[in-house]
């Protein structure tokens, strides 16, 4: 059995035993590990590796209690280091020496600092401080950046500390910052590669590149400011104080333009600026815009990176004096129009000689982009709409493909590249023209008598209507018991008509009641064909914006009105009025589902995105994005009626298009904007051939009238442009 003993059996170890053996030999580690620390001490810390703050490391700014505790060189040192790892500029000001601090502000450090990483395009940085004596005074130290513009920047420094009475601060220099640097700037000389050319679908520019000339003026190389803004306001033409307003808040080592000019310069000019210390003149690319007003909207505009856009873009890759597509195709396009800029980062001295290249990247192509545009079709458009607001859309109805796409007012893209004044920036921002806007997509109207088709639609899905189905078309519609009375456009009893005929003749009347039935069976029935229809969402246009436009229900109504859904409601719906809106864009796309047999197709505006090499980056494949819910022999019978509202002599759109070379089906819609008695948006959306239609055109003109008299014949110019431009 075990042997247990009690404790007062057990025997007392004997001298030398194993305990007092294990004692000595930790108490001899303790000594030797002492006694190593003290020599390493003595010698300055030699034992110590490299210390490494990477980014996120925790930073605090010194305050006079921490300042006690850096009791060494080295201390300091890795307090800086980590400091400038959490971009705490300031805290690091308060490690300087008085003489350093006596040499620079705390603002003009902080600057300095900011300034070069943004020069750079520093979007990370790592700061390691080599293996040194921790009581030696210069300790060296490898930054690690990571730039946008270059890639990984490294470099190996030292850092100066001198002893004051409360201790070790930095004998900071601008050479801490980046090696050599000394009383010069990093500057980055760009290598912008030319921005790819935007084309319509002949290869013909939309967009395209020539050079410009920008003066500007680097801060920090201002000798004389009075003599410089003398000198430049005599040259350029412009006030002093606009010019000091372009350039005095940018950091010392940014070029900040002041003043654009075409390619070449002026030689005389030219010379009279080399002579003015701080003044640089940088070749850009310059953007043109051959079709100009006429293709604002599709093409966009540039327009220059502002100082408070910069800290953010530069580590992108962009710098100040770079232009961005800020509208159309230039924005969606701005990762194939741009390319990657390359260049060189330099130091340069005071008088803008270079001292050394810290590093060098080449700049790699942009491509260009192929649009759906037909140049052809959209000069025609532009023109044919003149100078009445609204917009004209073109489609092909086989693919979603458009062809042409118009807004007005609108603007000159050009404007943008050589400068703009407040008075043009005013004229651009006007609440009431709004020439920026893009009607086509982003402004929702009534769309008016434009959709019955869809009424049309409901009644053949949901009530057993056929084409031949007959109702009356009296002068004035009102609900039993209810005081409002609906009228027909045409003020007079037309009798019993078939739906067909209601289409033809827009007969609001018969329309009327038939809204009035889907309610009455269920008030979701003509919403939801509404919406099958593509109304009350996106078209899903991926390159410019769009809104979604409204399709009212009972649901819309209570979250939206507070109000509980009105068989007049459904009324006003019937012919596209009350609480329905939509694009010109979701129209024109309706209709090109009846046209090609009752696909929905997601327009878009780029057909490829093509490489300098001519690979192709991108190539647009059609989506469907829906089935209209209703059959072919249905779809049919719509078309039918569509071509006799163009061609039929009682045909609403008859007076327009009757004669039209090509045969035309359409419908005319004249839609009350609820501003005033009689003011009227005037609809047209057609298409051509009526079977096997080749395109689809829609005209919105606001305020313009009945749109068989005004917005018909527009349609009917663009469709000759497309017959003559594809015969």
């Amino acid at each position: 059995m075990p042997n247990y003993r009690s404790p007062s059996s057990r025997r007392p170890p004997a001298r030398g035993g194993v305990v007092p053996k294990l004692v000595m030999s930790v108490l001899g580690l303790v000594v030797v590990v002492l006694a190593l620390f003290l020599l390493a001490d003595r010698l300055g810390g030699t034992l110590l590796g490299n210390e490494t703050f990477p980014a996120g490391s925790p930073a605090a700014s010194p305050s006079a209690g921490r300042l006690a505790n850096l009791r060494t060189p080295r201390d300091v040192a890795a307090a800086f280091a980590r400091l400038w790892t959490a971009g705490d500029y300031a805290g690091m000001y308060e490690l300087l020496s008085a003489p350093a601090k006596h040499t620079i502000s705390q603002e003009d450090f902080v600057a300095r600092y900011q300034g070069i990483a943004q020069e750079i395009g520093q979007t990370a940085i790592e700061v390691t401080l080599r293996d040194a004596p921790r009581d030696a005074l210069s300790q060296p130290f490898h930054v690690k950046r990571e730039s946008a513009k270059v890639g990984t920047l490294e470099e190996d420094n030292v850092l100066h500390l001198v002893e004051e009475e409360d201790g070790y601060r930095v004998d900071w220099t601008p050479s801490a910052i980046v090696a050599d640097l000394g009383d010069g700037f990093v500057r980055w000389q760009p290598d912008v590669p030319q921005r790819g050319r935007i084309l319509d679908r002949k290869g013909r520019p939309l967009a395209h590149l020539g050079q410009i000339n920008k003066v500007g003026v680097i801060p920090g190389e201002i000798q004389d400011e009075a003599a410089l803004l003398q000198a430049l306001s005599q040259a350029l033409g412009m006030p002093p104080e606009q010019i000091k307003a372009k350039y005095e808040h940018g950091q010392p080592d940014w070029f900040m333009p002041i003043k654009n000019y075409p390619d070449p310069m002026d030689p005389a000019l030219r010379e009279q600026l080399a002579g003015i210390p701080g003044v640089v003149v940088q070749q850009w690319p310059e953007r043109v815009y051959p079709a100009g007003r006429a293709a604002a909207h599709v093409v966009g505009y540039l327009s220059e990176i502002t100082a408070d856009e910069l800290p953010k873009l530069s580590t992108q890759g962009y710098s100040a004096g770079d232009v961005i597509g800020r509208a159309g195709l230039e924005a969606w396009g701005e990762r194939y129009l741009a390319g990657k800029p390359g260049g060189r980062l330099v130091i340069v001295g005071p008088d803008g000689a270079e001292r050394r290249t810290i590093a060098e990247v080449k700049s790699q192509p942009a491509a260009d982009i192929v649009t759906t545009i037909d140049l052809d079709v959209q000069m025609a458009a532009y023109q044919a709409l003149g100078d009445k607001p609204g917009s004209v859309v073109v489609l092909d109805p086989n693919t979603g493909a458009i062809l042409a796409l118009v807004s007005n007012p609108t603007f000159d893209p050009n404007a943008f590249i050589l400068g703009l004044s407040d008075a043009d920036w005013a004229a651009l921002n006007d609440p009431q023209q709004r020439p920026l806007e893009n009607r086509a997509t982003m402004a929702a109207y009534p769309s008016g008598s434009t959709f019955k088709v869809v009424t049309a639609a409901a009644g053949m899905l949901h009530l057993g209507m056929t084409m031949q189905s007959t109702l009356n078309c009296p002068a004035a519609f009102s609900l039993p018991g209810a005081p409002n009375v609906w009228r027909d456009w045409t003020g007079v009893d037309q009798g019993p008509m078939t739906l067909h005929t209601a289409l033809v003749r827009s007969c609001n009347t018969f329309f009327y009641q038939v809204g009035v039935a889907l309610d009455e069976r269920d008030p979701k029935l003509l919403p939801d064909t509404a919406r099958a229809f593509g109304f009350g969402a996106p078209t899903g246009l991926e390159e410019l914006p769009e809104v979604a436009g409204v399709v009212p229900d009972p649901d819309w109504k209570l979250a939206t009105i507070h109000d509980n859904w009105a068989r007049g409601d459904a009324v006003n719906l019937a012919i596209g009025q009350g609480f329905f809106l939509a694009t010109p864009l979701q129209v024109a796309n309706a209709y090109a589902a009846l046209a090609n047999g009752g696909t929905l197709w997601q327009p878009y505006l780029v057909q490829e995105v093509v490489a300098l090499d001519g690979s192709k980056v991108y190539t647009h494949q059609p989506k469907e994005i829906g089935k209209l819910p209703i059959s072919p022999d249905q779809i049919a019978g719509i078309r039918a009626a569509l071509k006799d509202v163009v061609n039929a002599r009682n045909g609403t759109g008859g007076r327009a298009i009757l004669d039209e070379a090509h045969p035309v089906a359409g419908k005319t819609g004249t839609a009350e904007t609820g501003q005033a008695p009689g003011d009227t948006h005037a609809w047209f959306a057609g298409f051509t051939p009526v079977d096997g239609a080749r395109v689809v055109g829609l005209t919105m003109i606001e305020h313009g009238g009945e749109g068989a008299i005004v917005s018909a014949p527009v349609v009917r110019q663009v469709f000759a442009a497309f017959y003559a431009a594809n015969p």
